[in-house]
């Protein structure tokens, strides 16, 4: 069992809300302010399509190395535990072959065909954003915009 801090432990027992508000709600503004201001540079400046085959050769050589390695391992993405949408620990990352997935961008919006291509970790919040400003929308519209493609 893992000890914890006593004075740590009552502050968020007994005052997390205090704790939400004057600490998490400030970073989680910050982290999602960085997140779109970085999506709207790569995007305009159109840098996710040139880079897009670079990483995904990069995630070929990762899955090629774990090949050569025996492949004992099951795979999962690196991607980090907070992240997630779950409220369980992801404890299959410990046992698990991390693959850095590092594709979260939206490569093309082609009002010709209707389409958007996007990487695999594009959000949906970054999608109807980027959708709503050319006046198009999805047809089923996840509310939460964190969830990933």
């Amino acid at each position: 069992m893992s000890k914890t801090n006593p004075l740590f432990e009552h502050i968020l027992t007994h005052y997390r809300g205090l704790f939400a508000t004057l600490f998490l709600l400030p970073v989680s503004a910050s982290y999602s302010a960085y997140t779109t201001i970085r999506n709207l540079i790569v995007f305009n400046f159109m840098s996710a399509p040139v880079k897009h085959e670079q990483r995904v050769q990069k995630l070929i050589r990762q899955i090629e190395e774990w090949k050569k390695n025996g492949a004992t391992e099951k795979l999962c993405t690196a991607r980090s535990g907070w992240k997630t949408m779950s409220e369980l620990v992801p404890k299959y990352k410990l046992t698990h072959h991390k693959i850095d997935v590092g594709m979260f961008n939206i490569l093309e919006i082609s009002e010709q065909r209707g389409t958007v291509k996007v990487e695999p970790l594009a959000t949906m919040g970054q999608i109807s954003r980027n959708l709503i400003a050319k006046g198009w929308t999805l047809t089923v519209l996840p509310e939460l915009d964190d969830l990933t493609v």
